[in-house]
């Protein structure tokens, strides 16, 4: 299930927008753009705002799940010596210790997010209304792996 996660997010995280080329001779001379006053002096357009309440609560979704499966991988590996991270991407992470895989995995988490937020805010709809689809496939696999631990505890 890790592996297909993986791919989905992979996928999602590789793809980009394609365009056509017009040549050359074809394209019109750039518009004439003359100066418009702005109070304060702000000459940029307002940005999208994309950090509304769905952003945080899938945020904080997304974290509480890696914290959780984190902190029962470990728990686990206390219980049970004859148990591992079956991951082969995170292992090695387990293996330098509990500080190194919680920074990790905030480190990922943060950067997952960023890219969540980018989708967000483009200006393609497919990208924009599909923003939340890495971050929550992500926090179902670590839910689904926290239960594993769960039941491995026992």
């Amino acid at each position: 299930m890790r592996k297909l996660f993986g791919a989905v997010l992979l996928v999602l995280a590789a793809a980009s927008v394609s365009q056509a080329q017009t040549r050359e001779d074809d394209q019109l001379p750039p518009p004439i753009r003359t100066p418009v006053s702005v109070p304060h002096g702000d000459t940029e357009a307002p940005k999208k705002k994309v950090t509304d309440a769905k952003f945080w609560v899938v945020a904080a979704a997304l974290n509480t799940a890696m914290v959780l499966d984190t902190q029962s991988t470990f728990a686990v590996s206390k219980r049970c010596p004859d148990c591992y991270e079956a991951d082969p991407f995170v292992a090695g992470v387990v293996a330098k210790g509990a500080p190194a895989t919680f920074v990790a995995g905030e480190a990922f988490d943060i950067a997952l997010m960023t890219v969540a937020a980018k989708m967000k805010g483009s200006d393609t709809p497919w990208v924009r209304h599909t923003w939340w689809v890495m971050p929550v496939a992500l926090t179902v696999g670590h839910a689904i792996a926290f239960r594993h631990n769960n039941a491995l505890a026992r």
